[in-house]
């Protein structure tokens, strides 16, 4: 729990009280790599904090996973569109490594937001950042040709080359694994 409470003190200070509420609120799990926490179709009624591993958030695309977010420690991660709306998602997740997790369903989320007035602006930060990064994404794919996008992963993410498969790296990049191999052997000459 650590982490997390790391994360919400850089939002706002907790005393020791709501700490303790939090820990009450999450519950830990553990996951094995290739696990399936959501499929598209299903509702989301959980959202994860990665305290060790890594989790592909993603669409399925005539039968093929289009990635779309790819999360790693210190992290949230979740289908938030279906989480809040209590509807089926258009999203998947999928661990890409075994993972330690902590979760929060709706339900106790719910609860945070009466018994811990502060949950509200944690949520609305960590919700901004969240849309800044989006926001960054469709920029990207609007702005960049792929090559640039890949570089621009490098430079931001450089430890999903060495964690994330090809296929699935390329995917999030908007590209087929061909193509980012060409990339990757064009930038090493």
């Amino acid at each position: 729990m650590q982490q997390l409470f790391n994360l919400f003190q850089s939002i706002v200070p907790l005393t020791r009280k709501e700490q303790n509420l939090l820990s009450d609120a999450f519950i830990s799990r553990q996951i094995s790599k290739k696990h399936d926490l959501l499929l598209p179709g299903k509702i989301s009624r959980e959202i994860y904090f990665i305290e060790k591993g890594c989790l592909q958030l993603y669409y399925d695309k005539n039968g093929e996973d289009a990635t779309i977010f790819i999360a790693v420690e210190n992290m949230f991660i979740g289908a938030f569109a279906s989480f809040l709306s209590r509807r089926p998602s258009e999203q998947g997740l999928r661990a890409l490594e075994d993972c330690e997790l902590l979760v929060l369903t709706h339900t106790a989320l719910e609860e945070l937001y009466l018994t811990l007035p502060k949950m509200n602006i944690i949520v609305r930060k960590l919700l901004e950042q969240r849309f800044l990064h989006a926001q960054s994404l469709v920029s990207s794919f609007v702005l960049n040709n792929p090559e640039e996008r890949y570089l621009q992963m490098l430079r931001r993410r450089p430890e999903l080359l060495q964690r994330v498969p090809q296929h699935v790296l390329a995917t999030f990049l908007g590209i087929t694994p061909v193509s980012l191999s060409r990339i990757r052997k064009r930038l090493s000459e």
